[in-house]
């Protein structure tokens, strides 16, 4: 562990702003969604009303599980439960793969190992400062609650159970890191484990598996029940995990190489054989993007069957009312949970389609695109190699997942994949939000087009609770997406076009600018 100390306050240098934003907006959410609760519902008869409704609705259950009280407090935790962990842990495995297998893949961390710096120090460092994040953001969140007058014990609880699933992601991904030697790989794995895992939380609530939840990280969050029976012990389920998977991660440290993962990389040809540029970008994607596509074909899969026989399950006046108010005269109740539920698969897309669109960046920072650019390989046609697969895998990603859940919902799976892929252009707006910013600043681009996914959750979930209307709420791209399961096709083309249009001119101008600037071989 010799040098920890100094390898910490390393990473505190580079990512001091994008930590304090990070904490900063997360910390506040829980104090604005508790302020809007109480504005929203008069008394403590209308948040009953609103819990008896969303309790009987598979999409909310499917979403954020079940309210297990309908004070301020109990729905504050509803609504943020397992959103904040999703996107706490989102961040936590970028922070964690960036300060471990990225260090390692542009040769900074055998640089630093030539001094004296530990074996373990690297991967105890990193550790050290995304866990101390998770938790300072908890603990403000605490503080934020307390202040608007909710109980200070079950605050705590909830501000603790925010903070023990940025953990359980943090040690996820400090085991992918040991298992590939790419860094966009390593993410990958991990995006896809926390895909998964909200899936079979998701399965849990909404298809009356209780068992299920306790498999889960998300479910453990909920369950905690901060505001109704406070189930601190669950924190040491939290704890247990995390201990047992950050000792694997040590572990697995010690049986491979610096800059080599425990997965054997397959050797190549013994004599070139790939096609230019857009060869080499396809060898770099195609194992990140088989493993995305596996992973959101098992999702998809796990979507219909959870909304197969939905139909018929919930015959009832109530959930028919549901559906015809949200999805019009004649919706069935299947479709509007297929909808709430894609639109948040969606979003983990993007996260998916960002790890190509981010790729070029990772190899020009690690000196390989200069090599590579000083061949008769033009600038404009190695990024477009990258570009391409940015655009392409998110269509591939979408059309599985669309297949897989129409297969195993009713299968009508061109009905299904087109309302999947209706998501397209909005996953593309934020790819070419991506590709400006690597034109223009490079050494933001990581951080910039992570925090933008990021920020669009945020006013998505601020949305629910009209804290974003107007001009910020159109700020989202996935706010223009039409419900193509529930309203008529034809009607959808013009916002698709709309988003699509404003995708390319990012993406443009963001190869101009590319063209234009020197290459920035370090992070």
């Amino acid at each position: 562990m010799t040098g920890t100390w100094v390898l910490i306050r390393l990473i505190l240098r580079r990512d001091r702003v994008l930590l304090a934003v990070w904490i900063a907006i997360t910390a506040l959410m829980p104090a604005s969604i508790a302020s809007a609760t109480t504005d929203l519902y008069a008394d403590q008869a209308a948040r009953d009303a609103f819990a008896a409704a969303s309790s009987s609705n598979p999409a909310q259950l499917a979403m954020r599980g079940h309210i297990y009280d309908s004070s301020v407090g109990g729905l504050t935790a509803w609504t943020l439960g397992s959103s904040l962990a999703l996107i706490g842990g989102l961040i936590s495995i970028l922070l964690l793969t960036r300060h471990t297998r990225v260090e390692e893949e542009t040769g900074r961390r055998e640089l630093l190992s030539s001094g004296v710096i530990g074996r373990h120090a690297p991967l105890a460092a990193a550790l050290a400062v995304v866990l101390a994040a998770n938790l300072l953001l908890g603990l403000l969140s605490v503080l934020s609650l307390v202040g608007n007058g909710l109980p200070a014990g079950s605050s705590l609880l909830f501000g603790l159970s925010i903070a023990g699933g940025g953990w359980a992601f943090t040690a996820v991904a400090a085991v992918t890191a040991q298992l590939t030697s790419s860094s966009g790989t390593a993410r990958g794995i991990a995006m896809a484990v926390g895909g998964l895992l909200f899936a079979v939380r998701s399965l849990a609530d909404s298809g009356g598996i209780g068992w299920l939840a306790w498999l889960s990280p998300f479910g453990w969050v909920r369950l905690t029940k901060p505001y109704a029976d406070d189930h601190w012990w669950v924190l040491g389920v939290i704890a247990l995990f995390v201990a047992a998977v950050v000792t694997a991660a040590f572990v697995l440290s010690t049986r491979r190489d610096v800059a080599g993962g425990l997965m054997p990389v397959r050797q190549g040809p013994a004599t070139g054989a790939l096609p230019g540029a857009f060869g080499l970008a396809g060898r770099l994607h195609r194992s990140t993007l088989a493993g995305f596509a596996i992973g959101f074909g098992l999702l998809g899969a796990m979507l219909g069957v959870s909304a197969r026989g939905l139909d018929s399950q919930l015959d009832t006046p109530q959930f028919q009312q549901l559906a015809a108010t949200v999805g019009g005269s004649g919706a069935r109740i299947s479709d509007v949970f297929f909808t709430f539920v894609m639109y948040v698969l969606s979003q983990l897309v993007t996260g998916a389609a960002l790890v190509s669109a981010l790729r070029a960046r990772g190899e020009e920072a690690a000196g390989r695109a200069e090599l590579l650019l000083s061949t008769p390989v033009g600038r404009l046609r190695w990024a477009l190699s990258h570009l391409v697969f940015a655009v392409v895998s998110p269509a591939l990603l979408l059309a599985v997942l669309g297949a897989a859940a129409g297969l195993t919902y009713d299968g009508d799976v061109v009905r299904v994949a087109g309302a999947t892929l209706a998501y397209l252009p909005a996953v593309w707006t934020v790819v070419g939000i991506a590709t400006l910013v690597f034109g223009l600043l490079p050494r933001l681009a990581v951080a910039v087009s992570w925090t933008a996914l990021g920020l669009f959750l945020v006013v998505d979930l601020l949305a629910e609770f009209k804290l974003a209307t107007g001009a910020v709420l159109e700020l989202s791209p996935f706010v223009h997406v039409p419900a193509m399961l529930l309203g008529d096709a034809s009607s959808s083309v013009a916002p698709l076009l709309g988003l699509t249009a404003v995708a390319a001119a990012l993406a443009a101008a963001g190869l101009v600018f590319l063209g234009r600037r020197n290459l920035v071989p370090s992070a």
